[in-house]
């Protein structure tokens, strides 16, 4: 619960400082996000079963297209010869065994990753073995579908109030400056304050 409401503050804050904005309008942003409350029930129990039995070995690889390419970089003689970078790809939507709020994470934390077909690319070269680079690229999926799966915190009650009050404060500013730019025009018509 604190670790939600503290990231909060401090990316406000943060946006408040480097853009110029009132902490108010920054916190304003921040509170778009999602928190557990915006996600439907049974989403939430799905992703939470997910969360139970999901582990790097329980990935069904074997759906995936996997093709090997020449690798750039290094390796003497071998890599003009030998086929070592790896290309996975699989369509996220037809992925029923990742939960629907995963994949939708998914789709918003890794949308560079995903082609106009809807599928979802991982590439890797970081070794001469495309074993050991099918595995690489298992490890990443992992890591993003780890990322995907973890679900938003519900944020405290000081902290629905601190916002609550940085929101009135910010309105009332508004209007203060509203009524101000309104007087400021009204000055400039013609025949005003003519008695």
């Amino acid at each position: 619960m604190e670790r939600w409401s503290t990231r909060l503050w401090q990316r406000a804050s943060a946006a408040a400082g480097s853009t110029g904005l009132s902490a108010s309008v920054a916190v304003r942003r921040y509170a778009r996000y999602p928190t557990i409350d915006d996600i439907p029930a049974e989403d939430v129990e799905a992703v939470r079963r997910f969360q139970a039995k999901f582990s790097r070995t329980t990935i069904p690889y074997k759906q995936f297209t996997v093709t090997f390419q020449r690798s750039s970089g290094a390796g003497g003689q071998n890599v003009n010869k030998v086929n070592t970078k790896v290309h996975m790809r699989f369509k996220l939507d037809d992925q029923a065994w990742i939960p629907r709020y995963v994949r939708q994470r998914m789709r918003e934390l890794e949308s560079a990753r995903i082609n106009s077909n809807g599928e979802y690319l991982l590439t890797s070269e970081k070794t001469r073995s495309q074993r050991h680079n099918v595995d690489d690229c298992l490890d990443k999926l992992w890591q993003h579908i780890e990322r995907a799966s973890t679900l938003p915190k519900a944020p405290s009650a000081e902290m629905k109030q601190r916002v609550q009050k940085l929101q009135q404060a910010e309105k009332a500013r508004m209007a203060e400056s509203k009524k101000r730019r309104s007087q400021r025009k009204a000055g400039r018509r013609k025949g005003f304050g003519d008695d």
